[in-house]
């Protein structure tokens, strides 16, 4: 079996790419998906609290991992410069080799990143190192906004290719209603400029939160998803792991 790795990293920590994986899966489930097929991994993290999409996947039975074996405790940068930690390499291959673990008999994993894409390089495991070691496709969540909304993208997408990663799609997240209409027409009209070989991929508002009462119901948070970000687009057209579904 082939497994399909996506990889959600961000312009930045609290921009939104947990919710955007929990709107994968949910879509995922939506188009006919199993459970057992998907599996969700946050394989470095500072972050310890458990997020909404560990919840999610524990209610619908998806394969997941919510804090990974690589911790970015208080003065580990230190300790590994140091020479008091475990090296590159091998902090790396434990975490190429949990997200291969996790995605044994899988159709499709979510790869739930740190921050920024080039959060961790100073003990070469950044988002980017670790996406470069999969086959993966890669959403970068974008930070609200117009001019430093796209400055920011323009940097770290521009980082992500130097390093050597091509399938790149765009999803800003939490943004205001009011400017909702107004971000969308001008990054759409600007951003393929700068960055023609990235796909964008859509716009979320942050007017329709998923509250505790249906955090378990795939197709409302399908829907919600869908609202923003095409599924069809998303799935079949960008990714092409779900043509074989009925997506209608």
């Amino acid at each position: 079996m082939t497994t399909k790795y996506i990889y959600v990293m961000g312009a930045e920590s609290g921009v939104g790419k947990s919710t955007v994986c929990l709107g994968i899966l949910a879509q995922l489930l939506a188009s006919g998906y199993k459970s057992e097929q998907l599996a969700y991994i946050k394989p470095v993290t500072q972050c310890i609290a458990k997020q909404a999409v560990a919840t999610f996947c524990g209610q619908t039975n998806i394969s997941y991992v919510d804090i990974g074996n690589l911790v970015f405790k208080s003065g580990f940068s230190r300790d590994f410069i140091d020479g008091l930690t475990k090296n590159s390499d091998e902090l790396l291959s434990e975490v190429v080799a949990s997200i291969h673990n996790i995605g044994k008999d899988k159709k499709v994993v979510i790869i739930d990143g740190i921050g920024d894409p080039a959060v961790g390089s100073v003990v070469g495991v950044s988002n980017a190192d670790v996406a470069l070691s999969l086959p993966c496709s890669v959403i970068f969540v974008g930070k609200p906004g117009i001019g430093a909304a796209i400055d920011n993208t323009v940097l770290c997408v521009s980082f992500m290719q130097n390093k050597g990663l091509k399938t790149l799609g765009i999803i800003y997240n939490k943004i205001p209603p009011s400017a909702l209409a107004d971000m969308k027409r001008y990054v759409t009209k600007r951003l393929p400029e700068l960055l023609p070989d990235i796909t964008l991929l859509g716009f979320i508002s942050e007017d329709q939160v998923i509250d505790e009462c249906c955090k378990d119901n795939v197709e409302v948070i399908a829907r919600w998803f869908s609202s923003y970000i095409d599924r069809h687009t998303l799935l079949c057209d960008w990714l092409g792991i779900a043509s074989h579904h009925d997506l209608s």
